[in-house]
């Protein structure tokens, strides 16, 4: 019986891709195929759709904001430095969960 079972599912499974096996090629052979577009404008356009999907989902990546400090690097350090030495807690109390 089990036999019988396993010939008939290998029947079906045969038939099956016999019919899904002849449409492999349904369109015309580009052999001779000459593209109008340079390299260049490919990657041009897709980068410009990659940022508008970016967009479109709100993920707008890396970018400059712009500097509206007039404080110098090693001033921040020094503060830095000395917020340090001194257990200086911030404004912000974060309790972790």
């Amino acid at each position: 019986m089990n036999a019988k079972k396993l010939i008939a599912a290998v029947a079906m499974f045969a038939a099956a891709g016999s019919v899904f096996a002849a449409d492999l090629m349904p369109f015309p052979a580009m052999d001779n195929f000459q593209s109008t577009r340079t390299r260049a404008d490919v990657r041009a356009e897709v980068l410009r759709d990659r940022d508008q999907i970016a967009l479109a989902y709100g993920d707008i990546g890396a970018f400059e904001q712009p500097v509206t400090t007039t404080r110098t690097r090693l001033a921040v350090r020094k503060e830095a430095i000395e917020s340090v030495r001194n257990h200086r807690s911030t404004d912000i109390d974060y309790i972790g969960s």
